[in-house]
C-alpha cells in the first residue's frame, strides 16, 4: 500500500490497496512501454487466450483492457477527485506486473504523486487519458482489429461508475461534479474529441430502469460468455450466439 493513499482503502476501494505500488514493493515488474512492442503484446494476448479460450483477438483485447483499467483507474481517479492528489500515470514512467493469466495484476509508480488545488477535470485527467490510455488502446486496436471505441468505452464506463459510487458514498459533491463535467463534454478544451464522453445511458430496459453501456464490450465472443447485464444488446432484446441474454453479472 502507498502510505499517502491509505485514507482511500476502505469500503469499495479496500480490494485495490495493492493495485498501485512503489518501486521495490513487489517483484516481477517490467517497463510498461515494453507491453506495446508488437511481439510482446501478441504474446500477452496469446497467454490470455490460453486461460480464457477463444481465438477472437477483439474479445481478448477487450477483456485485457477491462482488467487493465480496473487495476489502474479506481485509485487514480478517487485519489484525484477525493484527495486532490495527482498520481504519476504517464505511460513511459510506469512498470507493470501481469498475473498467471496474462492480465494486469498491479502497476509500479515512480513516486506517490503530489497534491495541489487544481480544479479543472480536463487538466487533472489529461495525463491519464492522453498520456497513458491513448497509446495503450491504439496498440491493442492495432494488434487485434478491435475498434478503439470499444476500448474507450471500457475505460469511460468505469470512470462514470466510479463517480456514481462516490455519489452513493456521500463524497464531496464538488468532486463528483468535476468528474461529471468531464463525462458530459463531447469535446476536450481545444476541440479534440473527448473519448470519455457519455459512455452510458440511463433508461428503462428489461427489469426496469437501468444503466446501459452505449457500446458493447464484445466479450460475448469468448467461450461460455454471454452478454453483460448492462450490455446494449440486452437493452435491445438481442440474444447472443449461445442464446444467452446476460452473464448475470457485469463489470461496471
Amino acid at each position: 500500500m502507498i502510505p499517502a493513499l491509505a485514507p482511500l482503502f476502505h469500503g469499495p476501494l479496500e480490494p485495490y490497496a495493492d493495485t498501485l505500488v512503489l518501486p521495490g514493493d513487489k517483484p516481477g515488474a517490467f517497463p510498461l512501454p515494453e507491453l506495446l512492442e508488437p511481439a510482446r503484446l501478441d504474446a500477452v494476448l496469446d497467454q490470455v487466450a490460453a486461460h480464457f479460450g477463444g481465438e477472437d483477438r477483439r474479445a481478448l483485447a477487450s477483456l485485457f483492457s477491462i482488467h487493465y483499467v480496473h487495476i489502474l483507474m479506481p485509485v487514480v481517479v478517487v485519489a484525484n477527485l477525493v484527495l486532490g492528489r495527482h498520481l504519476p500515470v504517464a505511460f513511459g514512467d510506469l512498470g507493470l506486473v501481469l498475473d498467471e493469466e496474462g492480465l494486469p495484476d498491479h502497476f509500479v509508480l515512480p513516486h506517490d504523486g503530489h497534491a495541489d488545488g487544481e480544479g479543472d477535470p480536463f487538466v487533472r485527467f489529461k495525463p491519464l487519458v492522453f498520456s497513458h490510455l491513448e497509446p495503450v488502446f491504439a496498440a491493442l486496436a492495432a494488434r487485434s482489429g478491435l475498434s478503439t471505441k470499444v476500448l474507450w468505452t471500457n475505460a469511460a464506463n468505469l470512470f462514470e461508475a466510479i463517480l456514481r459510487e462516490l455519489e452513493g458514498m456521500g463524497q464531496a459533491a464538488s468532486a463528483v461534479e468535476a468528474g461529471d463535467r468531464l463525462v458530459a463534454a463531447p469535446r476536450w478544451p481545444g476541440g479534440a474529441r473527448n473519448p470519455f464522453h457519455a459512455p452510458v445511458r440511463y433508461e428503462p430496459g428489461p427489469g426496469g430502469e437501468g444503466r446501459w453501456r452505449r457500446v458493447c464490450c464484445v466479450r460475448y465472443l469468448l467461450p461460455e460468455r454471454g452478454y453483460c447485464s448492462n450490455c446494449p444488446h440486452v437493452l435491445a432484446g438481442d440474444k447472443d450466439s449461445k442464446g444467452k441474454m446476460t452473464r448475470g453479472a457485469s463489470v461496471p
